[in-house]
């Protein structure tokens, strides 16, 4: 056999291979050492690895299909399927001939030894890696349903595809711990999901579910168990009287604690009070003196700057005059309120009340009408 400069020779390919071999066989000498992979020591599980999952599966095929041994002539098939393996484990050299040749006269004894030597030999020289797991499904011909009866884990199949094993695999995995909850007496998720949000059952929002349910119009099957519509009523608080309602009964001190902050309502200063927008002509803010009022009062009682509700409550809309726009600001003050709020009650923003009054836009109808119904409210 002619040799080229730096061309690796048969021998240097069966050097690596018992290099290869012979660390292995370290590593698993190390850990029986050790207590792992030994399955006397200690009841721990024999040294696992892929090659010898790989040819334990082909194994386990061939005995399924022959009955034992292959006794047909099948036996190039099974041994191409197993070299890679074979050779894994049992390495390179006349040592690693004669074992996988010994393998081969167990489990394939119709296939002829010079067959089987040439084979070897030729595997030598190529170094040929493991096959896929779809491929090696479709040398082997393997079926989903005979995968599934061998419980083959590292052998693919000719029907089915390496996502829907994966998918398949995590329908079971997931089954299984349905299962465990259900045995530890876990609450179902699709059941606990249903009592969470029982709107979604119904086809209706969350909205419509609470106001149907406080207004006592849901069916009686559609009820949460243990829950009285009657009992679902806005909890509120009155500045001048500590009491809170619920459920019609009145009981000392606030339903809802307090909070820090100081909003202005219609009713003047009071902690966490909110301001709500109230319809066209249906305001409720403190009433005015009838004949009106002082805008800036200085020290000496002047009446220059006296207002008059009359010249303010024509305003009918556009931009606003600036006398409105100075009772507005003078009735916001002596009602102690917030632009915020005053705005709600006019039924607009507050950036829109803020540019009326410094006259860059003008108010519509309804929002003028609603404007001077504020002012006018007794």
């Amino acid at each position: 056999m002619r040799e080229r400069p730096g061309h690796p020779t048969l021998f240097d390919h069966w050097d690596r291979i018992a290099a290869r071999v012979a660390a292995t066989r370290q590593a698993i000498e190390h850990e029986k050492k050790h207590g792992q992979g030994n399955r006397k020591h200690k009841g721990k599980r024999a040294a696992w690895s892929i090659d010898r999952q790989r040819l334990a599966e082909v194994q386990k095929v061939i005995h399924h299909r022959h009955g034992g041994a292959c006794d047909t002539d099948d036996g190039p098939t099974y041994l191409r399927a197993a070299m890679p393996h074979l050779l894994r484990l049992y390495g390179g050299g006349d040592e690693g001939h004669d074992k996988i040749c010994g393998w081969a006269a167990v489990w394939l004894p119709t296939m002829a030894q010079g067959d089987v030597s040439a084979a070897v030999e030729k595997a030598f020289r190529d170094d040929p890696p493991p096959l896929k797991a779809d491929t090696l499904a479709g040398l082997l011909n393997m079926h989903r349903d005979e995968r599934t009866a061998l419980s083959l884990r590292t052998i693919g199949a000719v029907d089915q595809t390496s996502r829907e094993r994966a998918d398949e695999r995590r329908r079971k995995d997931a089954a299984y711990r349905t299962e465990k909850r259900r045995q530890e007496g876990a609450t179902p998720r699709e059941q606990s999901a249903e009592q969470r949000e029982p709107w979604k059952a119904l086809g209706m929002s969350r909205r419509t579910y609470y106001r149907k349910l406080a207004a006592g119009t849901l069916p009686e099957a559609e009820k949460p168990v243990g829950t009285d519509p009657s009992a679902i009523v806005r909890s509120t608080y009155n500045s001048r009287q500590s009491s809170a309602t619920a459920s019609g009964l009145s009981v000392p001190g606030p339903a809802i604690k307090a909070s820090p902050r100081q909003a202005v309502g219609a009713d003047g200063p009071s902690p966490g009070a909110r301001t709500r927008a109230v319809p066209a002509g249906h305001a409720v803010p403190l009433p005015l003196p009838q004949e009106g009022f002082q805008e800036h009062p200085d020290f000496f009682g002047s009446d220059d700057a006296w207002i008059s509700l009359g010249s303010a409550l024509d305003y009918a809309g556009g931009l606003m005059p600036p006398e409105v726009a100075r009772a507005v600001r003078a009735a916001q003050r002596a009602r102690s309120m917030t632009q915020e709020a005053v705005a709600r009650h006019i039924g607009i923003s507050r950036p829109q009340l803020a540019n009326a009054l410094r006259g860059r836009f003008g108010l519509s109808r309804s929002a003028a009408s609603n404007l001077c119904a504020w002012l006018a409210a007794a």
